[in-house]
């Protein structure tokens, strides 16, 4: 029966409560977008910098991100949700403005590092203490709801961004967050209620943090890094070899340490295993794409910052309604087709992207199309493929099936990014064009990978009698 019983309607305080954890994660997610807008204006600040060096404002946000969120998840769980959402905002407002007053390349990326601390804390908090006030059968509503701020953060971004960038200066696209972090943690005491998860008070996994952070550290200098050292050279195989050899230190001390820092036993949930596989290759291009299409534009295409936030934000102007959306169709019919459907979307926009997009500027017929077909795709099956997991789960693991989500996802962007930029190289290579092409193909491949992985894995589960999301037994 698809419709909402009566006893199951939404109330008020719940809907209150998801506004505030969605504007926890819109800050999350500006930060991140009008980040990409900033990169070049940032380096005609910084000119002594490389590009490999600028990459890290992004991509040091991201390896941060993804490194603390299991912790956070755990944190939230176990200590309070609204509390380590509360502590997160604090955190992240001071943190914007250390960001808006660095002084030099590495104080700032030092300061987004802390930043991206303190969204790691907000990250689970902001949706697993939201997830209590709504039924089951509504979840779904709730989950798309809170992931379409992430295209929301993204619509404000560009013109936001792009106007600061034009009338005053990039530090004021990290000193905005700051009073909006303010506001949006003194809401949290009046309209979320505090709940808590796990009461397993077993010490956390803090060596593993300690580990996954220099795993993903490595692995993202060995690419930020490898154009410049050379792929074969000995610098990069050391670099990547370790990263690899403590990752594997990192896995087998999950599995051992009695609260690790990413528990993976979760992955043994045939449904959550494959959709933060999905997650992992789509999130490599969701994320850093923003990044190439800027550069794209004001390097081949020459426009300026201000008609470059312009022309990005058609992407999340049609993915922000396709995620809400999204979650009233997946309470309705279940969730499977919305992934496969909205990534095989995405897949045909960018290969419809690598022949449409060349040395003439062409907006409307070229670009517009790849990046509006690419936000729509993404807003009907990327939300989908968090609520699909988060419904194999029991509600006590909330906060870290949501953390595990958003680790892989950010571990992706910085893949992402790193790789993208590399790809990329510098502003005056003779290439650029070439180079743009080749990061296009780059990005279109883990797209398609995400497609075949959703569409054959959803397949499999349904052919063994796996139970969907839309057809699980309500609570008791």
């Amino acid at each position: 029966m698809t419709s909402v019983p009566p006893t199951e309607r939404v109330s008020g305080r719940a809907w209150q409560a998801l506004a505030v954890g969605a504007a926890g994660y819109v800050l999350f997610g500006f930060n991140s977008t009008a980040t990409n807008l900033a990169f070049s204006a940032i380096g005609d600040d910084f000119t002594s910098a490389s590009e490999g060096t600028l990459s890290w404002v992004a991509s040091g946000y991201f390896v941060a991100a993804a490194a603390f969120l299991p912790l956070g998840g755990r944190l939230a769980d176990r200590l309070g949700r609204r509390r380590v959402f509360q502590f997160g905002m604090a955190g992240f407002s001071a943190s914007a403005l250390l960001s808006a007053f660095a002084p030099t390349i590495w104080l700032l990326i030092a300061a987004r590092v802390v930043q991206a601390i303190a969204g790691a804390m907000v990250i689970p908090a902001s949706l697993s203490m939201i997830l209590p006030e709504f039924p089951i059968s509504r979840r779904s509503t709730a989950v798309a709801t809170w992931a379409a701020a992430g295209p929301l953060s993204a619509f404000i971004a560009p013109s936001a961004a792009s106007a600061m960038l034009a009338a005053m200066s990039w530090r004021w696209v990290y000193g905005i967050s700051a009073p909006v972090a303010v506001i949006t943690l003194l809401l949290s005491w009046v309209t979320v209620r505090e709940s808590v998860g796990e009461r397993n008070r077993n010490r956390l996994d803090l060596g593993g943090t300690a580990l996954a952070v220099s795993a993903i550290s490595l692995f993202i200098v060995g690419i930020s890094q490898g154009s410049a050292w050379g792929w074969s050279s000995a610098a990069t195989v050391l670099v990547i070899a370790q990263s690899f050899a403590l990752g594997i230190v990192f896995v087998f001390r999950s599995v051992s340490h009695p609260a690790p820092l990413l528990n993976l036993t979760l992955l043994r949930v045939p449904a959550v295993a494959m959709a933060n596989l999905a997650n992992f290759f789509v999130s490599i291009t969701s994320q850093s794409i923003w990044l190439i299409w800027p550069l794209f534009l004001l390097r081949i295409w020459e426009y300026d910052r201000t008609d470059v936030g312009l022309a990005i934000t058609i992407g999340p102007t049609f993915a922000g309604p396709a995620s809400l959306l999204g979650g009233r169709l997946a309470d309705k019919y279940g969730q499977r087709w919305l992934m496969v459907g909205g990534s095989a979307l995405s897949t045909c926009a960018l290969i419809y992207g690598l022949f449409s997009l060349g040395a003439e500027p062409n907006y409307w017929l070229g670009l517009a199309p790849v990046i509006a077909g690419f936000g729509l795709g993404w807003g009907l099956s990327h939300p989908q493929m968090n609520s699909y997991a988060l419904n194999h789960v029991p509600p006590e693991n909330f906060g870290e099936t949501n953390a595990a989500f958003n680790t892989v996802r950010n571990i992706a962007a910085a893949v992402g990014t790193a790789g993208g930029v590399a790809i990329v190289g510098s502003a005056d290579r003779t290439d650029a064009l070439a180079a743009f092409g080749r990061a296009n193909t780059f990005f279109t491949v883990w797209v398609a990978l995400a497609f075949v992985t959703l569409a054959v894995g959803t397949w499999r589960l349904e052919r063994e009698g796996h139970r969907t999301p839309d057809r699980a037994a309500p609570a008791s």
